[in-house]
């Protein structure tokens, strides 16, 4: 699994999209289309959510989509030959201005979840259609593709958004700080992490930590790290590489049967059962 970082060095042509939604004027979102994921991903400073829809062939279940929020790394951990890669942006201006005047926030803010492997239909199906309007030289105009956008970013509001409480503002340092320790946390689940070192690097008591922490993620910290260590072995699980109890001491839990109640908790099937599950779906449903 490789960052977009360690694409830096590929040749210029690598960044360029086959197409790219920028030429015919749309401003409510960008989309382009890419050889392949590795190719679609550069360094930028600019905070957009990205949805990547990657498609490897003419068939229904031969897809897979990534939500990945603002300021997070983006992983490329599609290994298969590509048919087509869409690059979905979206500004977190954009999100909140739809949300508002959809009526899905009315105070606060509003953010996209980080969601991993995908399978939405009508997710597809909205991609594929600003993709025909790429390939048809913007033909239709910009009342459609403004309707595209509304109705692909209105979907993403209805199954994949938080909201977060009107007193957190994502512009203070107080956010930087936990950003911080969220990434952390996404790097060392395998480790036996303290809430006192938590609190030390957002520079902060444990109580205002926790107290800040919730109001950003709606999440306190310890029930934060236990997610990411379920979305983690979630994503180990599909990969069919690693056994329960490998998977287990991997994401950091204590051992196999703290591992069982946790995801339990959270998913409502056991990790065997969600194993089950994917293996009894067709192989080339898994990504």
């Amino acid at each position: 699994m490789k960052t977009m970082e360690e694409f830096e060095g590929s040749s210029p042509m690598a960044f360029q999209p086959v197409l790219a939604s920028d030429r015919y004027g749309w401003d409510k979102l960008q989309v382009s289309q890419w050889y392949s994921p590795q190719q679609a991903f550069s360094p930028s400073s600019e905070s957009k959510y990205l949805i990547g829809i990657h498609c490897t062939a003419y068939y229904e279940n031969y897809y897979t989509i990534h939500i990945t929020p603002c300021n997070e790394s983006t992983l490329c951990p599609w290994g298969r030959t590509s048919l087509y890669f869409l690059k979905i942006e979206i500004t977190p201006s954009v999100i909140e201005e739809i949300a508002r005047e959809s009526g899905f926030l009315t105070e606060g803010h509003i953010q996209l979840d980080r969601k991993f492997h995908v399978k939405d239909t009508k997710l597809l199906q909205l991609g594929l259609w600003m993709l025909e309007e790429l390939q048809n030289g913007g033909a239709k105009g910009k009342i459609y593709s403004d309707s595209l956008s509304n109705m692909l970013i209105i979907h993403l509001l209805q199954h994949y958004s938080s909201v977060i409480p009107q007193h957190s503002n994502s512009k203070t340092p107080a956010n930087q700080e936990i950003f911080q320790v969220i990434q952390y946390m996404r790097e060392s689940l395998e480790e036996e992490i303290q809430l006192t070192e938590l609190a030390s690097m957002a520079n902060m008591s444990q109580s205002h930590f926790i107290r800040i922490f919730k109001q950003q993620t709606g999440f306190t910290p310890h029930h934060y790290l236990i997610r990411l260590r379920i979305e983690r072995s979630k994503f180990l699980i599909r990969s069919g590489k690693v056994g329960l109890k490998e998977i287990a001491a991997q994401v950091g839990f204590a051992d196999q049967g703290h591992f069982t109640r946790l995801f339990k908790r959270e998913t409502g099937l056991t990790p065997k059962l969600y194993a089950n599950q994917i293996s009894l779906k067709p192989s080339h449903a898994m990504y």
